[in-house]
């Protein structure tokens, strides 16, 4: 399916006017406001993109700023659901991180990612104090990767517990470890919590966003440029990590993706020359906005991720990082028979 052309013009809009760009009366005539708000709660940008739209003086329809406060408030509720589980983790002891929780706040993701030192599901009950949370039946996958997934505040939020391991089958077992030692405080909130370096957030970016998503939000670029925009960057740490883990060409596939939307979107470069030549990859090809996302051709870049991961693992002999990997063909064929299933089929009807 191609994009429409307000599909890509309203995202184009969204991302200029969050680069800092302004808006003429012309533009916003051509405004179709539906649109925007769709294509802004898609891509976790609908609160700053209220901001911006009445520092500029552009009065928004209600059903928008009615919306935006919604989201206001949402992200107000998550912000307190993860204040109660990092007093929870402070109390007991337990060595903690939120990984991606505040990247695009004052937006909020669509659920909280908590990385714990400890590989015991255990320690879930001491997280979880004060918290009410239900438990939501875990797959094959989920099992291997070490995640555990509950529904918190009467279904209202969506954690995921990763314990002691990152990766799509939990094949980086020392990752979790590293990054909460490395992890640094952010004052969110009025809060404090720890949360990764902004080099550990890219290394991040390369191993999760082209390997489990076909597509890219308008929020992921933001952070991005943010973080590729930090003068202090520790570039040989994010290039040096990501060949240890065997995630480099996913994380030089996602940089050629947001350098596009970039350079096509506001003509500006995402990285120096001497960076774009180490860090931007031709062979993962282009994507596209379409259905409100930049969506890019992930059949490219997985394989190649895949493949990565086996060399970086049995050159650094990590033997249960190849054990998990190899599994992946069974795990997929897996999903596929219980999606296919006679009983998952009459559920989608």
């Amino acid at each position: 399916m191609k994009a429409t052309q307000s599909d890509t013009s309203h995202a184009a809009l969204a991302l200029r006017l969050l680069s800092g760009e302004a808006c003429d009366a012309q533009t916003v005539e051509r405004i179709v406001w539906d649109e925007l708000l769709r294509v802004a709660r898609r891509n976790f940008v609908l609160v700053r993109l209220a901001e911006r739209l009445s520092q500029l003086g552009v009065s928004a329809p209600a059903s928008f700023t009615e919306a935006a406060e919604d989201e206001r408030r949402r992200g107000a509720q998550m912000l307190a659901v993860i204040g109660r589980i990092s007093r929870a983790c402070e109390e007991q002891g337990i060595a903690y991180l939120f990984a991606k929780s505040f990247q695009h706040y004052p937006d909020m993701g669509g659920d909280i990612d908590l990385f714990v030192a400890s590989s015991s599901g255990a320690v879930d009950r001491a997280v979880l104090k004060g918290t009410a949370a239900e438990r939501v039946s875990q797959d094959l996958r989920s099992r291997m990767s070490g995640v555990a997934a509950y529904r918190v505040c009467g279904g209202e939020f969506a954690l995921e517990i990763y314990h002691g391991r990152i990766g799509v089958l939990g094949e980086h077992a020392a990752l979790v470890g590293e990054l909460i030692r490395r992890g640094e405080r952010a004052s969110v909130g009025g809060g404090l919590f720890l949360v990764p370096t902004a080099e550990d957030l890219l290394v991040l970016q390369g191993m999760q966003r082209v390997y489990r998503h076909d597509f890219i939000r308008l929020c992921d670029v933001l952070s991005t440029v943010a973080l590729a925009g930090r003068d202090a960057l520790d570039w040989d740490y994010v290039w040096r990590t990501s060949e240890q883990l065997g995630t480099t060409y996913g994380l030089c596939s996602y940089l050629s993706y947001v350098g596009q939307i970039r350079r096509e979107t506001l003509g500006r470069e995402l990285l120096p020359v001497e960076l774009r030549r180490r860090f931007t990859v031709e062979s993962c090809g282009r994507g596209e906005f379409r259905g409100g996302v930049f969506r890019f051709p992930r059949g490219r870049v997985v394989a190649r991720v895949y493949l990565g991961k086996l060399r970086a693992a049995a050159r650094t002999g990590n033997w249960d990082g190849i054990s998990r990997l190899s599994l992946m063909p069974f795990v997929v064929a897996a999903a596929l028979t219980r999606r296919l299933s006679p009983r998952a089929a009459s559920a989608t009807h």
